[in-house]
């Protein structure tokens, strides 16, 4: 537990790598047939839990170098832990070779849907829940070229599993989206690495044409700065004093850099210099922010809105109930709690902003880290300390958050 004392943070700050570009880079260097080099991986558990995927599937990973190989079962276990990532990439990659493996893990993931593959896999190939319809999985291969129809609005990641998977198998393949296709960001930025190492997706009115039997070519990377990570310290910035986030790209295809336009149209001030992103102080007023496209904004742009004049309307964030948490319930617990005015309308929240929050409250971090990491925020800026119950849940993706926090002037206490 630790004790969070309002203080306002102020400087720069080298924001840690972007998660979603690590597992691509890792992926793509572990399939390709020879040495790659991706230099600033971030160190994280979802990556620890990827990167060791990758190696029962026989790569060979020491750090940033990566021998990549022919997928092939060297563990009979894959443990995810906690990360949605690693499964939801790794099940059809793994489904590469003709050998049962197991997926398995823990927290929330066992239940997380897999709804997506089970479709598309349970009729035709070994794909065998061992414990009703949860984790530990077991699937079993060899992968077919086809057509794969799928849902364009679930979880992006399964498009990109089956992207990098298809293009090894023999013959072509095509996936159809037969609803329109959300969280366009992570797709893109799965193209985008598939086409540095030599893969080539042909993209369709309603999908993607992939060609088979393509190799991939290794390559040396380096990962830029993550945009999930730097909404926390924007968010910061724009409601206490100014901050320079530095190692990010101005041209980058995460979908998260959209809360640089949030911002802005919030009405906050914020401008790409020679060193960085600076972020000043703002009067920030109310808006409609859609999340659709970026679920994994929605905890701290819940906190930007109640420090921002009048009615903020957060709409289409079903996405937030199937994440490490409930996210949308966490969050409308955790600053209701300190006294915001919230309404949820079905999978939408309602929230009336300068609602000058309170403190003198435990809030729980429900065991995710953007939760962990929105409620420091809001505990920054508040009237008085809070206590949050589980703060060593930032290691999923940012485990330098806190450390960060106090080199930045902020105010934690460590309580046994």
């Amino acid at each position: 537990m630790i004790k969070i004392t309002p203080k306002d943070i102020e400087g720069s700050i080298e924001i840690v790598s972007s998660k979603s570009l690590s597992h691509r880079y890792v992926i793509a260097a572990s399939l390709a047939l020879g040495k790659s080099k991706i230099e600033n991986i971030l160190d994280s558990d979802d990556l620890v839990a990827t990167k060791n995927a990758l190696e029962a599937l026989g790569a060979k990973i020491d750090e940033s170098i990566i021998q990549g190989s022919k997928i092939k079962k060297v563990h009979d276990i894959i443990d995810a832990h906690e990360s949605g990532s690693t499964l939801r990439f790794l099940i059809p990659i793994a489904m590469l070779q003709d050998e049962p493996i197991q997926f398995i893990g823990k927290g929330k993931l066992p239940e997380r849907p897999l709804n997506v593959y089970q479709d598309l896999f349970e009729n035709t190939y070994h794909y065998k829940y061992l414990s009703n319809k949860e984790l530990p999985l077991e699937v079993k291969g060899p992968l077919k070229s086809g057509v794969y129809k799928l849902p364009g609005n679930v979880s992006s990641q399964f498009i990109t599993g089956l992207l990098y998977a298809l293009p090894l198998v023999q013959g072509d393949s095509k996936i159809i989206l037969t609803t329109p296709l959300e969280s366009r960001g992570y797709v893109d930025l799965t193209l985008q690495v598939l086409r540095q190492f030599g893969i080539k997706i042909e993209e369709l009115e309603n999908g993607f044409s992939i060609k088979g039997s393509q190799t991939y070519q290794p390559g040396n990377y380096y990962v830029e700065g993550d945009y999930s990570g730097a909404a926390f310290f924007v968010a910061a910035g724009l409601i206490g004093k100014p901050l320079l986030l530095k190692g990010l790209n101005p041209d980058s295809l995460q979908g998260d850099k959209t809360i640089i336009d949030i911002a802005k149209q919030m009405g906050g001030k914020l401008e790409f210099t020679n060193e960085g992103l600076m972020v000043y102080p703002s009067n920030l007023k109310g808006v409609e922010i859609d999340l659709s496209q970026i679920p994994d904004l929605g905890p701290i742009l819940m906190v930007l809105a109640c420090y921002a004049e009048g009615k903020t309307l957060i709409k289409n964030a079903e996405r937030l109930r199937i994440k490490e948490s409930d996210r949308l319930e966490a969050m409308v617990e955790n600053l209701t709690k300190m006294g915001a005015k919230m309404t949820v309308i079905n999978d939408s929240v309602l929230i009336e902003g300068k609602c000058f929050l309170n403190g003198d409250v435990t809030l729980k971090t429900f065991g995710d880290h953007r939760i962990a990491m929105a409620s420091a925020i809001a505990g920054m800026h508040a009237k008085n300390p809070i206590y949050l119950d589980d703060e060593k849940v930032v290691s999923k993706s940012y485990p330098t958050f806190f450390k960060e926090y106090v080199r930045l002037g902020g105010l934690v206490e460590w309580i046994k």
